[in-house]
């Protein structure tokens, strides 16, 4: 008698902790607000570069983007910019700045304070190399952090 209430009473916990630790996955997995998660970060647009990756380095003060050029031709990075609430960020240094095609090139913005969870409108401003006049030509894209 005492062995099958101590199985049943074993199995009645073991039932207890399956379900908690589903309803914690179930909140974790698919209400990520709750838990002060913030979003995943994405970004779109960028017209003839693909963004490889972006973040912000909150112990660095640093926001950083890599992107690839997928344009067929070669160009020279003239500059990044980024405005967030109004504040327009300019100050990004690139590891390159001439860049061929299907090459990347990732580029820093330090002694920023974005926080941990903003978004805003992403610049990438470039000349085409192989003509001899050409004016600056912007990418835009979206990026949320």
């Amino acid at each position: 008698m005492k062995g099958q209430e101590s199985l049943e009473m074993v199995l009645i916990y073991s039932i207890a902790i399956i379900v908690i630790g589903s309803v914690f996955y179930i909140i974790f997995t698919f209400f990520p607000s709750l838990t002060g998660a913030t979003s995943t970060p994405s970004y779109s647009g960028f017209s003839g570069f693909q963004v490889l990756q972006q973040g912000y380095i909150s112990a660095k003060s640093t926001f950083y983007i890599e992107f690839q050029n997928l344009l067929n031709e070669n160009v020279k990075i003239d500059g990044i910019s980024m405005i967030i609430s109004g504040v327009n960020y300019t100050g990004f240094v690139c590891s390159k700045t001439y860049l061929p095609a299907l090459e990347s090139t990732e580029c820093n913005l330090t002694s920023v304070s974005l926080g941990s969870s903003f978004n805003g409108n992403g610049y990438i401003y470039y000349t085409p190399t192989n003509i001899s006049y050409t004016p600056v030509i912007a990418s835009s894209g979206n990026i949320i952090n």
